[in-house]
C-alpha cells in the first residue's frame, strides 16, 4: 500500500511571512522522518497577485509538488476566492471569518470551511499580526492531529537570534492555533501521516545543493550581480566566505561579473558567475574572451521567462539555444541541465573539473523551479569525485618545457597551461585569434589551425559526457523526452501511469551540449510512440533533436506560462494518446 500524501496550501499577500511559514512546517516534518516537496509562488508586483506556497509531505520519496491541495490555508480574502477551487473533495480550508466575511453563497459544498480567529487569538496574546501565519500552522497540525513539540522545536531553534520574546510569541501563536482548532471542531481529516524513525535528511533548495558541490570542487571565487533566481548562490556562499576560503565578490554589473570570474580562471582559481538570461546576455561577449582564450570558468545561468525582464519571478525552460549559441562566433563549450538538487550537487561540481580539464566555459543552466523549490535528501553521495585539473603545470614540469607555448598544438586539443607568476611560463593571454605562443596572428593557415585546435577537444568532451539517462521499461507503450527540471514531475507521472497500467519509460537529458545525437537517435529508434516535454512555446529541445538524429518526435507537450509542469499535466496528456 502507498504511503499517504498531504499538500497543504498556503495563500496570502506578499509579506505576510507565507514562504517562512511554509518552510518552518516542511524542516518540522522532514526531522519526523517525512518526505516533503516546497514549491514557492511569489508575485512580479508586490500588490499584483497572492503569493502562496504549496507543501507535500509524504511517507514515502516525492520528487515534486501535486495539484491536489488537501489543506488550504488563506490570510486574506483574495487568495480565498481565487484558490478555494483548488482543494480536494474532503479537503478543508482554513480562515478567518471575522476579517474575510465570506458569504455561505461562495462556499465550496465539496470542502470544509474552518473559521480561525487569526488576529482575535493574536490580539488576546499581545502578538503582532504578523504571526497570523505561526496560528495557522498550529491549527493544521491541529487538523492533521500531528505532534506539536516538534514544532516549537523547529520554532525556538528558527528565532532563537530574535531574542526569548520573540519565540515566546511564536510558540504561543503556533499553541493557539492548535488549540484552538482542537476545541471547537471535530473534521474527521481521513489522512494521517505517521513519524518514521528521523533519517537526518537534508532539506534544500537546488541552488543551495549547487552551492555545496562547487564548495566540494574547490571552487574560490564567485563575482556576480544578484539577478533572480540565481542570487541565492551569491548569498550562500558570502555565508560560507570564510570557512571555505572563497572569495566572493558582488560586481557592479553581470559584465563586470563574468569578467572577473574569467580572470580568476586565468589567475588559477576555480572560478564561477551567475546570473539569469538578462545578465547572461550581457555577459557573452566576456564569455567568448573566455573560450578564444581557453580560460576554465563556470557560469550558471538561472532561466525565467524572458523576453527582455519577462516574469521574474516565475519559471521557464525557454533560454536553452541561447546558451548554446551565445557569443559571438563558433567554440566549444559544455552545457549541463541538472534536474533535482542532487543533480545539482553532482554536476555543480562536474563543472568545475570539466571547465579545467578541457579549458573552456561550462554552463550549469537552471530555472526558478529547480532552484528555489525545496526537497528533502538523505546525504548526497561522494563517490567518484575526485577533483581534476587536467593539463595545469606544476613548477617542475614547467621547468622541463624549454619553450613555453600557451596554445601549443597538440592531438587532442589540449595545451598545458601555466599560471601567472610561474617561472618559465610567461605567455600572452588574449581574445584575439593568435598562434602558439599567445600572438595576433591572420595568416589564414594559422587561424584555421587554431580554430581546428580548439575543436578538437570535442571528440574527448562527448566520450566524456555521461550519456542520457532512461528511467522505465525497455518495452514501453510510449517514451517521454525531457530535460532539466521536467525530471521531477515526469517520474512522479510515471507513478500514476503505472497505477493506470500504463508501460510508460522517460529519456532524461542532463548534458545537453555537445548535443548527444547518438544516444537520442537509439533511444527514438527503440520507442513505439515518444512525447517530448518541455517547458518553452518553440520546442527548442525537439528542434536540437531532429537536428541532429534527422527524427521528428511523435508528439509534444508545452508550457510556457511562467509555472512548472505538474504530474497530471503529463498524466493527463498521456491518457489523452493512449
Amino acid at each position: 500500500m502507498p504511503g499517504q500524501d498531504i499538500c497543504v496550501k498556503i495563500s496570502g499577500e506578499a509579506g505576510q511571512g507565507i514562504n517562512i511559514a511554509a518552510q518552518a512546517l516542511a524542516k518540522a516534518f522532514t526531522r519526523k522522518g517525512l518526505y516533503v516537496f516546497l514549491l514557492t509562488d511569489n508575485p512580479n508586483s508586490i500588490k499584483l497577485e497572492p503569493a502562496w506556497c504549496s507543501l507535500r509531505i509524504s511517507e514515502e520519496r516525492i520528487l515534486s509538488q501535486s495539484h491536489e491541495v488537501d489543506i488550504l490555508v488563506v490570510l486574506n480574502r483574495d487568495s480565498l476566492l481565487r484558490r478555494q477551487q483548488e482543494v480536494n473533495i474532503g479537503g478543508f480550508i482554513l480562515y478567518d471569518q471575522e476579517a474575510v466575511k465570506l458569504e455561505d453563497k461562495d462556499k465550496r459544498a465539496e470542502a470544509g470551511y474552518i473559521s480561525i480567529p487569526f488576529d482575535r487569538l493574536l490580539k488576546e496574546l499581545n502578538a503582532p499580526p504578523l504571526l497570523r501565519n505561526t496560528v495557522a500552522i498550529g491549527a493544521v497540525l491541529g487538523l492533521i492531529d500531528y505532534d506539536i513539540k516538534v514544532m516549537e522545536a523547529m520554532l525556538e531553534e528558527q528565532f532563537s537570534r530574535k531574542g526569548e520574546q520573540v519565540v515566546r510569541q511564536n510558540n504561543g501563536a503556533l499553541n493557539a492555533g492548535f488549540s484552538y482548532l482542537k476545541e471547537n471542531f471535530k473534521p474527521g481529516f481521513n489522512k494521517k501521516l505517521k513519524a518514521n524513525t528521523p533519517a537526518g535528511r537534508m532539506f534544500l533548495t537546488g541552488n543551495e545543493a549547487f552551492c555545496c558541490g562547487a564548495l566540494k570542487a574547490g571552487c574560490k571565487f564567485i563575482a556576480a550581480y544578484p539577478m533572480t533566481p540565481s542570487s541565492a548562490i551569491l548569498h550562500y556562499l558570502a555565508a560560507k566566505e570564510q570557512g571555505y576560503g572563497i572569495v566572493v565578490k558582488q560586481a557592479e554589473d553581470e559584465i563586470a561579473g563574468m569578467n572577473m570570474a574569467v580572470g580568476a580562471g586565468f589567475a588559477g582559481a576555480r572560478a564561477m558567475t551567475c546570473t539569469s538570461g538578462g545578465g547572461f546576455a550581457l555577459m557573452s561577449e566576456a564569455l567568448g574572451m573566455a573560450a578564444q582564450s581557453e580560460t576554465p570558468v563556470v557560469a550558471v545561468m538561472g532561466q525565467r521567462p524572458g523576453p527582455s525582464t519577462g516574469q521574474p519571478t516565475h519559471t521557464s525552460q525557454a533560454d536553452l539555444r541561447f546558451v548554446i549559441h551565445a557569443s559571438q562566433g563558433e567554440f566549444p563549450r559544455i552545457v549541463i541541465a541538472p534536474g533535482d538538487a542532487e543533480e545539482c550537487f553532482r554536476e555543480g561540481f562536474n563543472a568545475f573539473n570539466l571547465a579545467e580539464k578541457f579549458q573552456l566555459p561550462v554552463i550549469v543552466l537552471t530555472d526558478k523551479y529547480l532552484v528555489e523549490s525545496y526537497s528533502s535528501w538523505e546525504g548526497f553521495s561522494l563517490a567518484g569525485l575526485n577533483i581534476e585539473r587536467g593539463k595545469l603545470l606544476n613548477q617542475a614540469e614547467l621547468d622541463k618545457v624549454s619553450d613555453y607555448k600557451r596554445y601549443a598544438f597538440s592531438e587532442d586539443g589540449i595545451s598545458p597551461r601555466a599560471l601567472p607568476g610561474m617561472k618559465g611560463g610567461i605567455h600572452v593571454a588574449t581574445s584575439y585569434e593568435h598562434d602558439e605562443y599567445g600572438f595576433y596572428q591572420e595568416d589564414p593557415a594559422g587561424v584555421v589551425k587554431a580554430a581546428d585546435k580548439r575543436f578538437a577537444k570535442l571528440k574527448l568532451i562527448e566520450a566524456a559526457l555521461p550519456q542520457p539517462k532512461i528511467y522505465g521499461p525497455d518495452d514501453a507503450e510510449i517514451t517521454l523526452i525531457a530535460w532539466g527540471s521536467s525530471k521531477g514531475p515526469v517520474l512522479e507521472a510515471m507513478k500514476m501511469l503505472a497505477q493506470a497500467k500504463k508501460r510508460v519509460n522517460f529519456l532524461h537529458l542532463v548534458y545537453i551540449w555537445p548535443f548527444p545525437g547518438e544516444a537520442v537517435r537509439q533511444a527514438i529508434q527503440k520507442a513505439k510512440v515518444t512525447l517530448g516535454i518541455e517547458g518553452n512555446k518553440s520546442g527548442q529541445m525537439f528542434g536540437l533533436i531532429r537536428e541532429h538524429t534527422g527524427t521528428k518526435l511523435t508528439h509534444s507537450l508545452l508550457k510556457y506560462d511562467g509555472q512548472p509542469f505538474y504530474p497530471i499535466d503529463i498524466y493527463n496528456k498521456v491518457k489523452e494518446l493512449f
